[in-house]
């Protein structure tokens, strides 16, 4: 007789399976905690295991993994800090100046860039700098000038709007409208075609998708394997992202379609473009053939990078000065005695040079961070040392580009929009110190745009127009991060009056 019931026996191969799985995983547990060369890196004991614990703070709760940073850093007194198994993130202007200087040998982690593909997810050096000057002139400050009729013509249709809406109670979403505009000043340098996102009634189907798409950024950074079976789940949000990217690749195709159409007539192009230069690419230089992608493997990147950044930047500009009347005041006193160069041709060569004006960019830039989190590189041979801290070689290590702008020292009271810190010498110091775009041979190539775009807009509009802030202006923008940041609700306002009447 059995000193126990048969159907009360684990089988066999139940055991197995158990130590199949768990064995491993707690030696991976006991390796990472108590062997791995950053055993000695203090952090989150989860942080140290698993990259779940930034997944968590990025994805579940949906707050953002580099908002945590500076609380890690101060609970565990540590200039370096463990955010996961084999990534550090490191609190010093300092060490941000080696890793992004121009010459560093601080490479890329293929392991991150992969996902995005296109120019970001470049490694390899050669092929970077092939596909890069391919298009760089595209981002010039030739090109931006190029763009100021495209983009006063979008100005003066959003004022057209805007003035009809003076003394009303309609509301006007900024978020949208910057977020519209943005995208056709992208699409007018992708295609040689001319595309309106505007001339859609309501907000165009194709930036309804875009949202949807980013709200699913860390899943596909982290977990992309999981996602894939995600989206193969009816009714689950992530199969409205599969849908969204079916909306947005649909209308790429489209573009690219009737850019293609326009190439095959042996008609003279409208403009220079992505694609024109990639349908000109000579077939016997194989360099170029193989480093410069289809535009359509990289027009995610690009349009998001290229509006989304500048869309949410410009947003809170605009919440910032209505919520600060001396600043916005005498931001709209240098813009009146501009208003000629403003409201007639818009010189963008010399509202750049406004000096308030440019303060006022600056500040928003540092203060809302576009892209405040990781942008991981590989430690190099021989390590890197933090003070006292010894960084291995083979270690992913980021500072994030929201720890320089909201480093005290760097600048006092960072939570304070002060656009009167860039001003005079010590605004010379601190010119190196706004980082949005990053810096050295990887920074953003869209700078020269945005920064036209920012000075444009505000220049334009606050001349132009007073508004109200709808909401409690006393309540501080919230905001999550999705490799971009995204505020938690749009920045709407309403127009007040018509200033050129």
């Amino acid at each position: 007789m059995a000193p126990f019931p048969a159907e009360s026996w684990i089988p066999i191969s139940s055991i197995a399976f158990i130590i199949a799985i768990f064995i491993p995983l707690l030696v991976t547990i006991v390796h990472r905690i108590y062997i791995h060369p950053l055993r000695h890196i203090p952090g989150p004991r989860l942080a140290a295991v698993s990259e779940f614990y930034g997944f968590y703070y990025n994805y579940i709760k949906e707050g953002g993994f580099s908002k945590r940073f500076q609380y890690l850093h101060e609970k565990y007194d540590s200039p370096v800090i463990r955010i996961s198994p084999n990534h550090v993130h490191v609190n010093s202007p300092e060490f941000f100046e080696e890793v992004f200087r121009i010459g560093s040998k601080y490479a890329k982690d293929p392991s991150f860039y992969k996902h995005f593909g296109g120019l970001d997810s470049m490694t390899d050096a050669e092929k970077f700098r092939t596909y890069r000057t391919h298009i760089a002139s595209l981002y010039s400050s030739r090109s931006a000038d190029a763009l100021v009729p495209r983009l006063l013509t979008e100005l003066r249709l959003i004022s057209k709007r805007l003035e009809r809406m003076v003394g009303t109670d309609d509301v006007v979403n900024v978020q949208k409208m910057f977020r519209t505009l943005g995208v056709n000043m992208m699409l007018q340098l992708i295609f040689p075609q001319d595309v309106n996102l505007f001339g859609f009634d309501e907000y165009h189907p194709f930036l309804r998708a875009l949202d949807i798409i980013m709200t699913k950024t860390w899943l596909v950074l982290t977990y992309p394997l999981f996602g894939i079976v995600l989206s193969a789940i009816p009714g689950l949000s992530y199969a409205k992202f599969r849908e969204a990217c079916g909306v947005f690749y649909k209308y790429c195709e489209s573009w690219a379609g009737d850019a293609q159409l326009l190439h095959s007539t042996r008609e003279k192009p409208v403009r220079d473009s992505h694609m024109t230069r990639y349908q000109n690419i000579d077939p016997t230089n194989h360099q170029k053939v193989k480093a410069v992608p289809h535009p359509l493997e990289d027009i995610f990147n690009f349009i998001a990078g290229g509006s989304d950044t500048t869309a949410y930047t410009t947003s809170c500009a605009i919440h910032y000065l209505l919520t600060s009347p001396e600043v916005l005041s005498r931001l709209q006193a240098e813009l009146d005695e501009s208003a000629p160069f403003i409201r007639d041709e818009l010189d963008h060569k010399r509202i750049q040079n406004l000096n308030y004006l440019n303060a006022v960019v600056e500040e928003t830039l540092r203060l809302s961070s576009p892209v405040p989190g990781c942008l991981p590189r590989i430690v190099p041979n021989g390590g890197a040392c933090v003070g006292s801290i010894y960084i291995p070689a083979g270690t992913i290590a980021s500072v994030s580009l929201l720890s320089i702008h909201q480093n005290t020292t760097l600048f006092p009271q960072p939570q304070k929009f002060c656009p009167e810190r860039w001003l005079g010498e010590e605004g010379k110091r601190l010119e190196k110190w706004n980082v949005a775009f990053s810096r050295g041979p990887r920074q953003c190539i869209g700078a020269n745009i945005a920064y036209l775009e920012l000075h444009a807009c505000l220049a334009y509009l606050f001349s132009h127009f007073e508004f109200t802030l709808l909401g409690n202006p006393s309540k501080k923008l919230e905001w999550v991060d999705r490799f971009i940041a995204t505020n938690v609700e749009d920045v709407k306002v309403r127009v007040v009056k018509n200033r050129w009447i």
